[in-house]
């Protein structure tokens, strides 16, 4: 409820029509199922049974902008609401009325005039493959298979780790693919999550016709926001898989072949985007696994795995709260007693390896794919 000194709040019959016209949130009964799952909500950043409600009355509620679009309360809704889209929509609504956080209009002209949200020239784009040689270079013509390799695992010199070790990982399994170099340009993700639809549609449309150029059939991404943007945005143009999914199929098949590499005793952490938002939970601990991974699960696991705080446009913004999600969910994964934190997601990464967890130690923080590399036998 609204403190007592708060203005009166007078229902909008034609706001309320556009939130029920573009979203379910006609369906909430405001039982607060959301309110209680949301990770952001024990701190008082969020709450988003207030949020549904005030957007009722044209009002945004007080941390609209810091939903990381997790989807935990979309698993929790007993009515099916998809939580996630209504928060798009209250966005959008936001950028309409000129009321949008500092710094969010520089990133967004980054995304449409770079083609990135890291402000640095598409020339750039392709500097993760140093190193690179041959096939690894994926440079193939008529490879029907296109690695995307997004804005993250391209710019940032963490996640180009990660790139390298999955082009030699398909080279030596013998898949042949292209890349799209200096063509391909973001994937979308951060202008939707942040409501900016007319951008989105604009790098879809940008990437689709790079895609149909080189007549590839099946798009492989590094990182779960690119798979799931570059799956709303192609809809059924185009093949979209993480590669987890294809080392997975290629593991079962026999023609990927790992050694005997043994990384430890490891918790994998499910990416928000690649486990709630599309189920895929087992490729990734099956990959774990064949490595020579001892795996030990977290308490909170698969579907109700904790956020690591970037999405939803945060991997840009600094977080307003005390206690980051990263820092707790760190010291969730050193309570299973596992000397690595595997994921597989840039951001995760990222946050992560950049975790406050006063008095401990560090812990190795990394990306299936660099762990398959080194059972594959190639450079991580």
């Amino acid at each position: 409820m609204p403190p007592s000194d708060a203005k009166p709040l007078v229902w909008n019959d034609e706001l309320w029509e556009e939130l029920c016209r573009t979203t379910d949130a006609a369906a909430c009964y405001q039982c607060g199922t959301c309110t209680a799952t949301c990770p952001l909500a024990a701190g008082g950043t969020l709450n988003v049974r207030q949020l549904i409600r005030l957007g009722a009355f044209g009002d945004d509620a007080p941390g609209l902008w810091a939903c990381t679009t997790c989807a935990q309360c979309n698993i929790g809704c007993p009515r099916g609401v998809d939580v996630v889209e209504v928060v798009r929509h209250l966005r959008s609504r936001g950028w309409k009325h000129n009321d949008v956080p500092v710094g969010l209009r520089p990133l967004l002209w980054a995304e449409f005039q770079d083609g990135n949200p890291y402000r640095l020239p598409p020339s750039q784009r392709t500097a993760w493959m140093r190193g690179l040689s041959g096939p690894e270079t994926g440079t193939l013509d008529g490879a029907p298979t296109v690695l995307y390799v997004g804005c993250t695992a391209s710019y940032d010199p963490r996640a180009q780790r990660t790139a390298r070790s999955l082009a030699r990982i398909l080279t030596a399994a013998k898949v042949p693919f292209r890349l799209l170099g200096e063509k391909e340009v973001c994937c979308g993700e951060t202008p939707r999550a942040l409501g900016v639809n007319g951008l989105f549609r604009e790098l879809s449309s940008r990437n689709v016709e790079s895609l149909r150029a080189v007549g590839a059939t099946r798009v492989v991404t590094l990182s779960p926001h690119c798979f799931d943007a570059l799956k709303a945005g192609l809809g059924d143009q185009v093949e979209v898989v993480h590669y987890s999914q294809l080392l997975d199929e290629l593991l079962s098949s026999g023609q990927l072949k790992v050694s005997g590499y043994r990384p430890g005793v490891v918790t994998y952490h499910d990416p928000c985007y690649l486990g709630r938002q599309h189920g895929v939970y087992e490729p990734p601990r099956r990959l774990l696994e064949s490595a020579g991974a001892k795996l030990v699960e977290m308490n909170r696991t698969r579907q109700w795995a904790l956020c690591c705080g970037g999405g939803g446009g945060n991997m840009w913004r600094e977080s307003s709260s005390e206690e980051r999600l990263a820092d707790v969910r760190v010291a969730e994964a050193r309570e299973t007693g596992a000397d690595v934190l595997a994921t597989a997601c840039p951001f995760c990464v990222t946050c992560f390896s950049g975790a406050r967890t006063p008095g401990a130690g560090p812990m190795a923080v990394v990306d299936v794919a660099e762990v398959v590399a080194r059972a594959v036998g190639v450079p991580a």
